[in-house]
């Protein structure tokens, strides 16, 4: 963590104000130490992220970070006041999953950031803040950053210690441990917020959607991507409700078989009609992206994925009409939904209005 952060950070409880108190920097990082609100709330900077968590979400930290609790016992929350949020044992169970799938899979290469801002202007991130929702290992960060903008990339997950490490020698990159039910920014500051793939796994995914539009500045742009409603996604809850009743080492191991006969036999026949001349036009037509995808991504991306689909103990999917409410209803203006493959759907809508 870097001391300039502060100028964007606020107490996600009150809104005021952090005072930072270190106790290990290394030159201008700060490796650990507490952030303080006048509201009484203390948080917990542990290797180099701010946990700025509330409640019964920030003791949780203690399993993951027991040296640093038994140092600074004040920094957990005697009065757990989240636990009044009905949704904080929903939120628990994701902050497990996604913290061991970001662990386990913390080298995960599929490049689809390209794809996600093929509608942006070439030069869109150039110059600007933005906020990266669901930062997971913070692969996407990453490339934000290489194309010109400064990025604040938050998950509720132990998933932003994989971030924090792939992103270390990145000046543009600063990652946080956050909630975003309880972001804890200051109103109007980002010139974009974006989120791959995440808000579908919220408890209550809409809600999660209008909040983040308070955090853009007047002109700022928020674009997502969230499953789209297909056959092949919905018939996928019937391996879900096997899964969800697993331990995640069992999750994975369940995502290992399911990829060996998915990777294996689909994958494969792809590749090797892809490189006959006489079917590689066939290929082409008739499989679906992902099979191209993980063709050229490898083994391993496929099996990242599989532990994805699984392993996420909430999923949503939308068809068209509800995602046009959902633009409807946040009053951003330049709206766009487009559809990714068959697989996603692309949103995209400015605050207020653009300036001259």
């Amino acid at each position: 963590m870097k001391e300039k952060i502060l100028e964007w950070l606020v107490c996600p409880s009150c809104g005021h104000e952090l005072q930072m108190e270190i106790d290990v920097q290394d030159q201008a990082e700060i490796i650990e130490g507490k952030l303080k609100c006048t509201c009484s709330e203390i948080f917990p900077i542990i290797k180099g992220i701010p946990r700025l968590l509330l409640g019964s979400l920030r003791n949780d930290l203690s399993l993951q970070y027991g040296d640093y609790f038994e140092r600074y016992p004040e920094t957990l929350d005697a009065n757990e006041k989240s636990t009044v949020d009905t949704l904080v044992s929903k939120k628990q169970i994701t902050m497990n999953r996604f913290s061991y799938e970001w662990t386990y899979f913390s080298d995960y290469a599929c490049d689809n950031f390209s794809s996600f801002i093929q509608p942006l202007d070439k030069d869109f991130f150039n110059g600007k803040l933005g906020l990266d929702v669901g930062c997971g290992a913070g692969r996407h960060a990453s490339a934000a950053s290489q194309k010109g903008a400064e990025i604040i990339a938050i998950d509720i997950s132990q998933a932003v210690d994989a971030a924090y490490q792939n992103n270390k020698d990145n000046e543009n990159v600063h990652v946080v441990q956050a909630d975003i039910y309880n972001l804890p920014f200051r109103l109007n500051t980002f010139q974009f917020i974006y989120s791959l793939g995440v808000l579908q796994h919220l408890p209550e995914p809409e809600r999660g959607y209008l909040t983040l539009i308070p955090f853009l500045k007047d002109g700022g742009a928020l674009f997502i991507w969230v499953y789209a409603y297909t056959l092949r996604k919905v018939a996928l809850e019937l391996l879900r409700a096997l899964s969800q009743r697993l331990s995640n080492e069992n999750i994975r191991r369940m995502a290992y078989l399911c990829n060996l006969l998915d990777y294996g036999i689909f994958v494969n026949l792809y590749r090797l009609l892809a490189h006959s001349a006489l079917s590689s036009r066939l290929a082409e037509r008739s499989f679906p992206q992902r099979f191209k995808e993980y063709a050229a991504y490898g083994y391993r991306v496929a099996y990242a994925d599989w532990f994805d689909r699984l392993s996420a103990p909430i999923t949503n999917y939308y068809k068209k009409e509800e995602l046009l409410q959902w633009l409807a209803r946040s009053g951003l203006h330049n709206t766009k939904l487009l559809p990714v493959d068959d697989s996603w759907w692309w949103l995209y809508g400015e605050s207020g209005r653009m300036s001259p």
